[in-house]
């Protein structure tokens, strides 16, 4: 199993990565919304409000 060499590092990384991932996903809902694709639009949402729940235990994770 390989060690992490630096954990805040890479805790900060995939919060900013989670960060980058939610807003990617709004944007691809609105443009379904726009296009009228509402299954993806509902998926997107839902990968959003996972980033959410992410994000929140990635930022205790580095605190």
């Amino acid at each position: 199993m390989m060690k992490i060499k630096n954990p805040q590092k890479t805790m900060f990384m995939l919060t900013i990565l989670c960060i980058v991932i939610g807003l990617a996903a709004i944007a691809v809902g609105i443009v379904a919304v726009y296009k009228k694709e509402y299954i993806i639009a509902a998926a997107m949402l839902l990968v959003a409000v996972w980033q959410i729940f992410n994000f929140r235990q990635w930022r205790k994770a580095i605190k």
